[in-house]
């Protein structure tokens, strides 16, 4: 039964005296017969003055284990209504089976339910310490986790964001230092021989500079970024809650201002001011089919030409190239079964089952059959080469020795083949971005494209991954303006798409129900049309 008990006290230190007994009252002597001094507590003569002291509560707990009450005592509060309002919450959080006794941190709640994780994947688990090492723990790990609620959430984001603004200064102000010491350099590199070393000691200075800034450089936590620590946290708060250690998962009432990243496309105008200015419009780029038909032709003769088609064209993930075994390409049927894939955890390799919903089967077109047919001669060619050395991996990809490859050589070597190319820079992942789009103006379905890919939901493929190209928003918009009739202009409206030649039967439901019935009738009473 709750029952309210709050009291005053304070921390003064002075004579004690008895509290009860005979000699309530009298002061407590040591043996030696001076008085014992220590904290008055209670007892301070002073506790009616306002605001000396503070206010505490004091709970009876059924504890398990335990035959006599616990006492649980908590002070330090302002107000007698402050420490009441804490009482209260207390007893809810113990009548709701939570261990108020327990004063684990978030910091340390965190860390123990990592290391029980068990049944999700090793990048999973990296991720997970990594949102909890550089988010979550520097704003809310402090807090003790039975206390933890919605504000101190909405206050880490808050500071996230407070964070990243100041991320962005830092960053320009990276990038001032960066210009400065290029003008530094140039003046050098011009200037007169009696300066020259003077100009020299500025330019080393402003380069020692730019190099310790460099080195305090940090990346922003982006909106998606913050989605994804909000989802560690309410995997967390949900095993607690399952676990009776917080009354409630904060996190599902957490809202995060949404801001979709929608990839790009290098068109004319964009690629013309970025190669006048260095300006890149977005965060993510994806070319057109012209910018990628350069690419593939002027690295025709590159040794991972067939990579970077096959990559192009189907859209596969960068650790899915790399696990790609002989045994789940067919050459006759053109067909190629994605099934592993490779991921990085501490920067070591290890083989994983791919995303959720991933495992698929793509058709491979007959430029890029050829290239795996070429791929198999070339290797086979190595491998009688190599000898000994040869390292059976069974991988489609490999190097000379037969060793697979890091999915970050991948990334660093296409970078680097766009840099030398002088195209407009994209990423290794934006060539999957460019197979949805090209898939998509070729004709394919969006159900089509969400098989490609590999894709859990349509609405990822649709909203992220897909763009129209400049050349079918124009047929768009012409077929559009045909729609409206003008003077000696006849209206010309598109013909519907053909229906299929034989529809599932639907099976109505509710009103639709209804209606069925309701026609069925007036069919047979001859008052519409049977095909009606």
């Amino acid at each position: 039964m709750f029952e309210d008990k709050t009291y005053k006290r304070c921390y003064c230190v002075g004579p004690r005296l008895h509290k009860r007994g005979p000699k309530k009252g009298q002061p407590i002597l040591l043996p030696d017969g001076s008085q014992r001094i220590g904290e008055l507590g209670a007892s301070c003569p002073d506790l009616p003055k306002r605001g000396h002291g503070v206010w505490c509560y004091l709970l009876l707990l059924d504890l398990p284990g335990r035959t006599e009450p616990f006492k649980y005592r908590r002070g330090g509060f302002r107000t007698q209504k402050e420490a009441a309002d804490a009482c209260k919450k207390t007893w809810e959080q113990h009548t709701a089976g939570i261990d108020v006794t327990d004063e684990e941190t978030v910091a340390e709640w965190l860390e123990r339910w990592v290391e029980s994780k068990k049944d999700v994947a090793p990048t999973t688990i990296e991720k997970y310490e990594e949102h909890i090492k550089l988010h979550i723990v520097p704003f809310i790990g402090h807090i003790v986790r039975k206390d933890l609620r919605k504000a101190d959430l909405e206050m880490m984001f808050k500071g996230i964001v407070d964070r990243n603004t100041t991320i962005q200064i830092h960053r320009e102000y990276v990038g001032l230092l960066a210009t400065d010491c290029e003008e530094k350099r140039l003046r050098w590199r011009a200037g007169s021989p009696e300066n020259r070393s003077t100009l020299r000691a500025a330019w080393h200075e402003a380069r020692e500079l730019l190099a310790v800034e460099r080195q305090k450089m940090r990346r922003i936590t982006g909106v998606q970024t913050q989605y994804k620590i909000r989802a560690t946290l309410s995997s967390a708060l949900q095993d607690a809650f399952e676990a009776e250690e917080v009354t409630k998962n904060w996190a599902t009432l957490v809202k995060i201002t949404k801001k979709q990243v929608k990839p790009l496309l290098w068109t004319t105008a964009r690629v013309a001011r970025w190669r006048e200015t260095g300006e890149i419009p977005g965060p993510v780029m994806v070319w057109t089919p012209e910018l990628t038909g350069q690419f593939l032709d002027l690295y025709a003769d590159d040794e991972l030409y067939d990579l970077w088609h096959f990559a192009a064209f189907r859209g596969p993930r960068r650790g899915e190239i790399c696990a790609l075994p002989w045994t789940e390409v067919d050459l006759e049927s053109g067909t190629v079964a994605i099934t592993r894939q490779v991921i990085s955890v501490a920067n070591e390799l290890m083989g994983a089952d791919p995303k959720a919903g991933s495992e698929r089967t793509i058709k491979v077109d007959s430029e890029g059959r050829q290239n795996l047919a070429n791929r198999r001669a070339r290797q086979l060619a190595q491998r009688l080469k190599a000898g000994a050395a040869w390292k059976d991996t069974g991988l489609v990809w490999t190097q000379e020795n037969g060793e697979g490859y890091h999915p970050d050589f991948l990334t660093r070597r296409f970078k680097r083949l766009v840099e030398l190319g002088n195209l407009p820079p994209i990423t290794l992942h934006g060539l999957r971005h460019g197979a949805a789009c090209i898939a998509k103006r070729g004709g394919a379905e969006p159900k089509d494209v969400q098989e490609q890919l590999g894709h859990s939901t349509i609405r990822l493929t649709m909203d992220v991954y897909t763009n129209v190209f400049d050349e079918q928003k124009e047929e768009l918009a012409e077929a559009a303006l045909l729609v409206v009739p003008r003077a000696g202009r006849p209206a010309v409206v598109p013909a519907p798409a053909p229906r299929p030649a034989e529809e599932p039967e639907l099976r109505p439901t509710g009103n639709s129900r209804l209606t069925a019935l309701r026609r069925a009738r007036q069919r047979k009473a001859g008052l519409v049309e049977a095909n009606a």
